[in-house]
């Protein structure tokens, strides 16, 4: 009897849609676009298409692996040691149209080489050109003693008659929708046949067991189950729900890639092609002592991971601004000033973002990116989890506003270092032989036609003195002004001085060895011909408002250079004024001072610091990157108000869950046992503190839920009791779609 397989579109669009309810929840099955183990079809298929280009394997060598892994798991099944007994063992392998089939071909050869009697149906006749290598591989099977048939055996030649049929018709780019071909229809109807008898003969399926749906499984309802299944690269979604035997073989997908679609190579063991990583696999014999079994079995447990239910959005749209221009699904970033599209291009090339440049709403930013806007808290959207500025300096940004609503403010030290670094020593140039008074002067000449007669006679108006041998003090030796002295001492021969009470390791190894570290800025600057300011301005008490004060220009010497390329504020005006009078010592700043501007030994820039492209460039994609691995991983690097957090990559069963909160006592037992209630097993958990700010990462467990016999782990009472403990800003669920699984705690009201 010929088994018909039909569908209706309409039943497999209703089966998607339960992907996404779209009440406000979403429940993200274990593997699709999330990183659990089980590959869902497109992204089956992606990474299929990158194995054959970026990575440059030839769809032959592909062949070679996975059917090579496909003869190593027939072989375990069948459980065979003696050659003689090898030899009374029957094969019947059934190779479709495809790549699968290919598969197939490739397993009947190693299995014929093992010494297994070995048929293949192989209806040639309807094999497409576009797979003519199958003929080959047909032919390769046959050489070595395979017996080639047209047709699938009659029942009574079957009944009995093998000990294992494998089903190598079609794996995932099997459509449910079109249903199965002619004259796989047929066939699939006596391997069910075969399935229902009490002959013994094992089924085993490739990959994909013929007539599944990928994703969601005998969908079509055919009632075909095989015995055992054999997963190629990764298990397939359908395999989620498979209680066979089964394995995964093809042991060549890169670490890069298994990261990328969030699967995980099983930990194969020697040098075998193959794992079974059902939950029988230790009572079924496979390889590799207790050690193996262990590895199997907690391979088996990362796939049996549950879905992950995550709320997001209760209704409460008013918070999300522009709903017209909103894409859910994606990180959205709102960019003000003109930020570098080659620093950005990290964010830009990811499907996972929607960058909004300068003038472009975006009032469900997730994340901010500035370079000099002023920024205000009318700026910054309730959903926004960062903000990050395009360089060292955050005084334009109210860090401590930020701080109170829990949101990390990230900066860029160091991108910029080497700009700012040149352009100090462009200021001492300019410091020290008035070069801007003498570009004026014969303009002026020029202006009155008379440059050519005067320009030797004038020269010596313009004298000034060499760098080489003089002093230079260094007032912060943090990125910009370790490598300033040292390129001041390696390059241009000068004598270097330096202040710094929290000098760093990193950057003390930057220094010249003959640096001299002195107490106080005083001491620092008393012998110095030339002094850099390279500290960050702060405001309040003990900030360095003015630090640049009497007590210091009185002990400079008269004739002594400051270069001011940190903040206008750090110089006292008044003193710096009484200082330029009494000698010829110079000012050169990047800032205005409307005190100064006009004074003849004082030289004023228009903020040029970091006004390079290579700094821009490599200020964005600075800041870009730490946004982004605080937005996926929640790892901190850089922030000027949020403890350091780094962060080890998140085990593949567990789903990542962070709380920003304040310093509040019992904070983190109230954490702890929230999800204790919830029989949630956390399995790791950082905890990091900086000033009154708290930040907590904690892995939780997926594979198990106490008493929840569901096949879905929902999160959502568990983060509303979390974000509304006392003390608590925000939590994150890191997990399946982008911008979601974020709350907050409004003054007492729940936002999510």
């Amino acid at each position: 009897m010929q088994l018909q397989l039909q569908i209706q579109f309409s039943a497999i669009i209703a089966h998607r849609k339960k992907q996404d309810t779209g009440d406000g929840f979403h429940t993200i099955p274990a593997g699709i676009s999330s990183p659990t183990g089980y590959l869902a079809s497109h992204d089956a298929a992606k990474l299929d298409s990158e194995l054959m280009s970026t990575t440059g394997f030839s769809r032959e060598q592909l062949m070679e692996m996975t059917g090579s892994a496909v003869a190593e798991a027939v072989y375990t099944i069948l459980d065979v040691s003696s050659p003689i007994i090898i030899g009374r063992k029957k094969i019947l392998l059934v190779a479709g149209p495809g790549n699968n089939g290919g598969d197939g071909l490739v397993a009947a050869r190693h299995l014929a080489l093992i010494g297994f009697d070995v048929a293949v149906v192989y209806p040639t006749a309807d094999t497409p050109t576009e797979m003519a290598h199958s003929a080959k591989l047909a032919q390769q099977a046959g050489d070595v003693g395979v017996k080639l048939l047209d047709e699938f055996p009659s029942q009574s030649a079957t009944d009995g008659d093998y000990s294992v049929i494998v089903d190598a018709m079609f794996g995932f780019s099997f459509s449910s929708e079109r249903g199965m071909p002619s004259p796989y229809d047929a066939i699939l109807s006596d391997l069910i046949s075969t399935q229902n008898g009490d002959q013994g003969t094992k089924i085993v399926s490739v990959d994909v067991p013929s007539s599944w749906d990928v994703d969601g499984g005998d969908i079509l309802g055919t009632g075909f189950v095989p015995d055992a299944l054999i997963s190629l690269t990764a298990p397939k979604l359908c395999a989620k729900d498979f209680s066979g035997r089964h394995f995964v073989g093809g042991r060549f997908l890169s670490p890069t890639l298994s990261k990328k679609y969030g699967v995980r190579m099983p930990p194969y063991q020697g040098v075998s092609q193959v794992m079974e990583v059902s939950e029988t696999a230790s009572a079924n014999g496979s390889a590799g002592g207790a050690a193996g079994d262990s590895l199997e079995m907690d391979y088996a447990r990362r796939l049996a991971a549950k879905n992950v239910e995550v709320e997001h959005g209760r209704g409460q749209w008013e918070y999300y601004g522009d709903l017209e221009t909103f894409t859910p699904g994606k990180y959205q970033v709102k960019c003000f000033n003109k930020i570098s599209l080659k620093g950005l291009e990290g964010l830009t090339g990811d499907e996972k973002y929607d960058v909004r440049p300068d003038g472009i709403e975006g009032a469900n930013a997730h994340a901010i990116l500035l370079r000099s806007h002023k920024l205000k808290e009318e700026d910054v959207p309730t959903t926004c989890r960062a903000i990050a500025r395009c360089g060292s300096g955050v005084n334009n940004i109210p860090v401590a506003r930020m701080t109170e609503l829990g949101i990390p403010v990230f900066n860029t030290p160091g991108a910029n270092a080497n700009a700012v670094k040149e352009l100090v020593f462009c200021g001492m140039l300019m410091g020290s032989r008035r070069i801007i008074d003498g570009v004026n002067h014969m303009k002026e000449l020029a202006r009155q036609g008379i440059a050519k007669e005067r320009v030797e006679k004038d020269k010596a108006m313009f004298g000034g003195r060499e760098l080489k041998g003089k002093t230079l003090a260094v007032i912060g030796l943090g990125n910009i002004g370790a490598q300033t002295a040292r390129d001041a001492a390696l390059a241009l021969g000068m004598k270097t001085a330096g202040y710094d009470p929290y000098l760093s390791v990193e950057n003390a190894m930057k220094l010249p060895s003959d640096i001299f570290l002195a107490d106080s800025i005083k001491e620092a600057v008393a012998t110095a011909d030339y002094i850099s300011l390279n500290i960050p301005y702060i405001t309040g008490e003990g900030g360095t408002h003015g630090v640049i004060n009497k007590e210091i220009t009185d002990a400079m010497k008269d004739d002594a250079v400051l270069l001011n390329f940190a903040r206008g504020e750090l110089v006292d005006s008044e003193a710096m004024k009484e200082f330029l009078d009494r000698g010829n010592g110079r000012y050169i700043s990047d800032f205005p001072d409307d005190l100064l501007w006009d004074h003849d030994n004082m030289i004023i820039l228009p903020h040029l610091g970091a006004s390079t492209e290579e700094a821009e460039d490599c200020a964005a994609s600075m800041a870009a990157e730490q946004v982004r691995d605080f937005l996926e991983t929640g790892a901190v690097r850089n922030s000027v108000n949020f403890p350091a957090t780094d962060l080890p990559d998140r085990a593949q069963h567990t789903v990542r869950f962070t709380v920003v909160s304040h310093d509040a006592p019992g904070i983190l037992g109230h954490i702890n046992e929230v999800f204790g209630e919830a029989g949630l097993n956390i399995v790791q958990e950082i905890a990091k503190t900086r000033g009154p700010i708290s930040y907590t990462v904690l892995d939780v467990d997926t594979t198990e839920c106490g008493d929840c016999e569901s096949d879905t782990v929902c999160f959502n009472d568990v983060q509303e009791k979390i974000t509304m403990l006392d003390g608590v800003c925000s939590s994150r669920i890191i997990y399946g779609k982008p911008g979601s699984g974020y709350a907050k705690n409004l003054e007492g009201d729940y936002f999510v």
